[in-house]
């Protein structure tokens, strides 16, 4: 694995820490601002001679700029250090894949980052524990008042931000959570009512790692739709508001699962069934896994699983849900896997994680 990441691979995400705003809810928050230089094409026009001055003229910028962070070219990484920079939720599967120059910025354990020739010139984001988003607007601020004391950004004094794809043009803010809703998930009338209402508030929901990505392991994304004719402010808390709707709508459906006889049952099988799983299982998939942990951790918060002699607590789940997956497993190991390989060592990480090792 690439030395540069090294200290990442081995701390825990900053904003995975436990303890935040909604916390059991929402896992983390992110406010990702698009800007674009006006002397130059947007990156999908953008002819490789430029892309690669505006890339170099970036890293400058960003190393300049006293925060203390690493610069990344995509390009010289392996796929496997690509995979776990996305888990990382510190660049898009597109940035890495793309055939232009790009870079990768960030630093505070992934708290600060900012992505070069994306969609857009720059994708700045900020990020926070549990539910903060006027931190990580905060935190994607400070990034943007450095990169703006170097370039001059594209605006239009009627329709505000200019970006690539309209939808983003006005503030250029996407302001999002994760959240985690498994007892949503379990009662599938309360989540489809729950997405339909994100959906009628001009929000959008998506898997944990953006669109078109899948909610594994009971995990979504919710954030904004609208970027013109809207305040950031606005935005931001119409986010906010509906992921603490969602937040008490989950504890109450929760309970539910608690104080209701074939509900509660269901769950108990469910849960042994997950343990079972965990301790006895050679191979592991990513999905087999996720969901196991997934319905752990929400017997955990209803403090179910120590009839069953399973403790562990709900961080250390969640902790879990984001170490076995196939960037992270590879970046610990050090080695490149086949999808094979990475079954059998998760499976064995997990195992030996919560104590079922012989």
């Amino acid at each position: 694995m690439d030395d540069r990441l090294h200290d990442l691979v081995n701390t825990e995400p900053g904003w995975l820490q436990p303890g935040g705003p909604e916390g059991d809810v929402v896992i983390s928050s992110r406010v990702r601002l698009a800007r674009n230089v006006a002397a130059f094409a947007f990156p999908q026009q953008l002819a490789t001679d430029r892309a690669d001055e505006l890339a170099a003229a970036a890293g400058d910028c960003l190393r300049r700029s006293k925060l203390n962070g690493e610069v990344l070219e995509p390009r010289s990484l392996c796929t496997a250090a690509a995979d776990f920079i996305v888990e990382r939720s510190l660049a898009t599967r597109d940035l890495m894949s793309a055939d232009r120059p790009t870079q990768v910025f960030f630093c505070n354990g992934g708290l600060h980052g900012v992505m070069v020739n994306e969609e857009d010139h720059f994708r700045i984001q900020g990020l926070a524990g549990g539910l903060d988003l006027d931190l990580a607007f905060e935190r994607a601020q400070r990034l943007e008042r450095r990169l703006r004391d170097s370039f001059d950004f594209a605006v239009s004094e009627r329709f505000g931000f200019l970006t690539s794809c309209p939808t983003n043009t006005g503030s250029g803010m996407r302001a999002s959570v994760m959240l985690h809703l498994p007892a949503l998930a379990r009662a599938k009338a309360h989540m489809q009512r729950a997405l339909q209402a994100a959906r009628v508030a001009s929000l959008a929901v998506r898997g944990v790692h953006g669109e078109g990505s899948h909610a594994l392991g009971h995990f979504y994304q919710i954030s904004n739709q609208r970027t013109m004719g809207v305040a950031a402010q606005v935005q931001l808390k119409a986010v906010a508001d509906f992921a603490r709707e969602v937040s008490t709508y989950e504890r109450e459906t929760r309970e539910q699962f608690r104080d209701e006889g074939d509900a509660n049952n269901i769950l108990c099988e469910d849960l042994v069934a997950a343990v079972d799983l965990l301790r006895l299982a050679e191979t592991l998939t990513t999905a087999q896994a996720l969901d196991a942990l997934s319905v752990l951790r929400l017997g955990s918060l209803l403090e179910m699983t120590s009839a069953l002699g399973f403790e562990c607590s709900p961080d250390r789940l969640l902790s879990l849900s984001f170490k076995l997956q196939p960037g992270h497993l590879q970046a610990r190991s050090g080695t490149e896997m086949s999808p094979e390989q990475r079954d059998v060592a998760r499976a064995e990480f997990l195992r030996t994680e919560l104590g079922f090792a012989s």
